[in-house]
């Protein structure tokens, strides 16, 4: 949803509709309103759908067909979609499920997720990882984490907390648990371990105190990596990492 966010926060026809009010007046008169609420949602609609059909040849085609689906689904047996939607959640995001939810999309990706198991035999399952095992982390720098680290841990464990759970997941299952790129990308269904690596490197760079201390460390690229799996692994062993309450709609680092 980050990535929807932001086309919301960033187009000035978007920006400054209020779609939880939009959409209760069109509860109630769905013909006078439905024409302005098809306009506001289209571009999240045909965004969503873009990102979903990017990886297919005729994505573009497929992202049009799947816009339109979505608002025919909504106008469908009178409304039903649009009159039965009670304001739990926010309307974009109700926009992105439907659109996730879409059939043409959904045949699209079956081939690609479920490949065809052979007929006889066990299924090869190649767990090949392109990127190898995460390096030791340097002496050097692990003699800054013991001297000046512990700010470092308090401040990553705080920032840690608030990402959504999908990413604290991956964080956690990359480098406390050591799953390799590969095995992630069987679980997260990303498509391939190069994007998991992708989505890991933006996670990492979402987090405030990572950047301060790897600009204040001059760390090396590649000790980003082991400094995240000697800090995170002693954050999991010694504190929870649950969500906090007031931070369980944090938003997911957009996959690309």
């Amino acid at each position: 949803m980050k990535h929807i966010q932001r086309l919301i926060q960033e187009d000035p026809k978007l920006r400054h509709v209020d779609y939880q009010l939009l959409v209760q007046k069109a509860k109630v008169d769905p013909n006078a309103h439905w024409e302005e609420l098809v306009r506001t949602s289209t571009p999240i609609v045909h965004t969503a759908a873009w990102r979903l059909a990017e990886h297919l040849p005729e994505g573009a085609s497929v992202a049009e067909e799947v816009t339109r689906q979505v608002f025919e689904a909504i106008a469908g047996n009178d409304y039903e979609i649009l009159r039965s939607y009670i304001g739990y959640g926010k309307w974009p995001s109700l926009l992105v499920r439907l659109t996730q939810q879409s059939p043409l999309l959904a045949e699209r990706r079956r081939d690609r997720e479920y490949p065809e198991l052979p007929s006889e035999g066990r299924p090869p399952i190649a767990l090949a990882d392109p990127d190898g095992p995460i390096g030791p982390l340097s002496p050097q720098i692990e003699e800054l984490c013991e001297k000046e680290g512990q700010p470092f841990l308090q401040a990553l464990r705080k920032s840690v907390r608030i990402l959504h759970r999908r990413d604290r997941l991956m964080l956690a299952m990359r480098y406390e648990q050591g799953l390799t790129l590969a095995e992630l990308d069987q679980l997260f269904r990303l498509g391939t371990p190069a994007r998991v690596a992708a989505l890991l490197k933006r996670i990492r760079q979402s987090l405030q105190p990572f950047r301060a201390v790897a600009e204040a460390w001059q760390l090396p690229e590649d000790q980003e990596e082991p400094l995240l799996r000697f800090t995170l692994g002693r954050i999991l062993r010694e504190h929870s990492m649950a969500t906090v309450d007031e931070d369980k709609l944090a938003p997911a680092v957009a996959s690309h």
